[in-house]
């Protein structure tokens, strides 16, 4: 008898995403992983973005609107997602880029083999707004990497997370109302109680780098999110950082309050594991043509 393949429900936020919204959706539907949703959240968008989802929608029944009346962010779009997703898996994705065809199969296939993973990540290409890759973000494979260099580097990037549900209780709080920029390491620490968290060593995402990512509109915020995160992960998820992570975020709080953005930029690249961009001195976001905003 044929085993039953589980129900994965794929969360996407969106706010003002018409710029790249159609290929991440497209991304995702032609998934050679084929019994999942597509849960697809718009912010109360102001552009095209809603006539857009909505024709998706039409023409492919897994495809799941939600719509906000107002703008709420981030975290608040995604803990309404959530509530009305029904796959065992979650995974998440981003409006701005693009899931390689087997990112699906590989990460349900890579937690099902491994029970005590509560959640998995990817390696991701870099693409420019015209979804020309120009680099790579590189991330630890191994859950002991992940869980020592989420002091001091972010070790896994979002949109390509994936999440068995079947580990977490019921009450599971995933996100942090009104944190809408370092939200995923909060997550994270809390995940860690959970299980291992690793990445697959395979390409999965094309992360889109632009000019409005939400990540980069305040370089100095995301800093400090980031360090209050960590901070709440000791205090609160009993999270247990090494003294040469401690020293890296107290020198992370040091720099934020005196250095300007621009340097700051170079830094943020670094520690979001940006590597091998074919640019000078990375610094593509303040080159870029001004685009709407859209979530990461």
């Amino acid at each position: 008898m044929r085993t039953k393949l589980p129900l994965v429900s794929v969360i996407m936020p969106v706010y003002n995403g018409s710029c790249f919204v159609e290929k991440a959706i497209e991304s995702i539907l032609n998934q050679t992983y084929e019994r999942f949703e597509f849960i697809i959240i718009d912010d109360a968008s102001t552009d095209s973005t809603w006539g857009i989802l909505e024709r998706f929608a039409r023409r492919d029944k897994r495809v799941r609107l939600l719509q906000n009346d107002r703008r709420v962010g981030i975290s608040e779009s995604m803990k309404k997602a959530i509530r009305k997703a029904r796959g065992s898996f979650l995974a998440r994705m981003d409006a701005d880029d693009i899931a390689y065809t087997r990112r699906l199969k590989k990460q349900v296939a890579y937690l099902t083999r491994h029970p005590e993973t509560v959640a998995v990540g990817g390696q991701c290409a870099v693409v420019n707004e015209k979804g020309t890759i120009i680099g790579r973000k590189t991330f630890p494979t191994q859950y002991q990497d992940v869980y020592r260099y989420i002091f001091r580097l972010v070790p896994l990037q979002q949109p390509t997370l994936m999440i068995n549900r079947r580990r977490l209780p019921k009450t599971f709080s995933f996100y942090v109302d009104g944190q809408d920029t370092a939200e995923e390491l909060e997550l994270l620490f809390k995940l860690f109680r959970y299980g291992k968290v690793e990445n697959l060593s395979d390409t999965v995402l094309k992360y889109r780098l632009h000019e409005h990512n939400t990540s980069l509109q305040s370089i100095k915020k995301t800093f400090r999110q980031t360090v209050q995160s960590r901070f709440k992960a000791v205090t609160r998820h009993g999270y247990q950082p090494s003294l040469a992570g401690v020293a890296v975020t107290l020198l992370e709080a040091l720099l934020v309050s005196i250095l300007p953005e621009a340097i700051l930029r170079e830094l943020f690249f670094y520690l979001r594991g940006l590597k091998r961009v074919r640019l000078p001195k990375i610094r593509l976001p303040a080159r870029l043509p001004r685009l709407p905003l859209a979530y990461r």
